[in-house]
């Protein structure tokens, strides 16, 4: 459904489950300093037809939503300021098509919320950038994606090494070619402690430029035909029971290796203590990642939309190692198996497995381009969105969302 509105001057405006219909296009009349939040719905902005002179706009997704803004930029003039804001599990997407000049601003802020990961995408359009736009990036952490415009990542021209890279508190790098108007920067916000565990493996932070981990920690038992093992020790074709009772081979055992900084704070594992679920379910504490599915109640819901902070909560930095390694497990199909007593999923495959150890290995055995088919149940990965009744009954707490 399209629908018109004008949004000119100091205003603040939020669309959330029930006030449009999921996919509704928004076509603004007139931009000012306006922000604009998408509360767990998916949303498109369709066409602005006139920016206010000097106004500064945001627009943000929170909650699990989703903010597509689609049309081309080319009638923003240079004092014209724009922030977007990504809010936990939600994504904002920046399309910008069919345009011959990019005669806009050339600095755009990308602001991550603390809360969950989320996604931030920029396509750029078929004609040459005119400017060279900078994307400066704020609150990003492990789980969260920027991608702007697809291509290589590399270092800031006329900087020598990674080292000159950071400067003033921000990584700097750049992507395409000024050459054929195709030049895009990025400045992203990290303290030297960050670009220090950064340093340590670029490329495994530039795949791609997503960091998700969706994993078991070592040590967490798995259901098999002759009882549960340790998953660090199953191999390839090795049996797994599922929920349903079937046995079923290992595909492929994927391992990744972190650093203690990379895995801290609200991207620290996951630990579900026992029975925090149910008597029996977990029958010892289980640590995953904040992104790894449990099944309950029919449905596959995120750890980390599960944490009360009690029970269920992240694992403190002060208990992790120097050194953290999750393991993935992968079978032919997507599946539901039994750890530590508890029903979750394994491995699906819409996370970049470049991020992993023995990447090598899965190309050598399948290659790159198998898929795993998503299970027909439902997923929630917001805490907002968690039924009232399993809220209730774990202790689950509204949080403070991205503002």
């Amino acid at each position: 459904m399209d629908f018109s509105v004008g949004m000119g001057g100091d205003q603040k405006v939020t669309i959330k489950e029930g006030d449009v219909q999921d996919g509704s296009i928004l076509n603004i009349t007139v931009l000012g300093d306006f922000e604009l939040t998408v509360d767990g719905v998916s949303t498109s902005i369709g066409n602005v037809n006139v920016f206010q002179a000097g106004s500064s706009s945001a627009f943000n997704a929170i909650n699990g939503g989703r903010l597509t803004v689609d049309q081309g930029i080319f009638n923003i003039k240079r004092d014209n300021g724009f922030t977007f804001g990504v809010g936990e599990n939600s994504e904002v997407v920046l399309n910008l098509f069919e345009f011959r000049a990019f005669s806009g601003p050339n600095k755009f802020f990308v602001n991550f919320s603390s809360e969950g990961t989320g996604a931030f995408t920029f396509n750029r359009g078929k004609g040459a950038l005119a400017d060279e736009p900078t994307f400066e990036v704020a609150g990003m952490k492990p789980g969260d994606t920027l991608n702007l415009g697809g291509g290589e990542w590399a270092l800031d021209e006329g900087l020598l090494d990674w080292g000159e890279a950071y400067h003033d508190g921000f990584l700097h790098l750049t992507q395409g070619s000024a050459v054929v108007g195709s030049k895009v920067n990025a400045k992203i916000k990290m303290t030297r402690e960050e670009f220090n565990e950064f340093m340590k493996d670029p490329n495994a932070y530039l795949a791609g430029g997503t960091y998700t981990q969706v994993c078991f920690a070592a040590g967490t038992m798995i259901a098999t035909p002759d009882g549960e093992i340790a998953v660090e020790t199953l191999s390839i074709g090795d049996l797994v029971m599922t929920a349903s009772g079937e046995s079923v081979p290992v595909k492929w055992l994927g391992r990744q290796t972190i650093g203690r900084l990379t895995a801290s704070g609200n991207n620290a594992p996951v630990r579900v203590r026992e029975d925090a679920l149910a008597p029996g379910q977990p029958n010892r504490d289980l640590v995953l990642t904040a992104h790894h599915g449990l099944v309950i109640d029919d449905l596959v819901i995120d750890a980390g939309a599960l944490v009360n902070h009690d029970s269920i909560d992240y694992v403190p930095n002060s208990e992790l190692p120097d050194t953290v390694t999750y393991y993935h497990i992968e079978m032919e199909n997507r599946e539901v198996v039994i750890a530590n007593g508890t029903e979750v999923e394994t491995y699906i495959d819409y996370i970049d497995r470049q991020a992993f150890d023995n990447y090598d290995e899965y190309v050598a055995l399948y290659g790159t381009e198998t898929r795993v088919i998503e299970m027909p149940r439902h997923r929630i990965s917001s805490r907002r969105l968690v039924p009232m009744a399993l809220r209730e009954r774990l202790g689950i707490q509204d949080m403070v969302q991205f503002s």
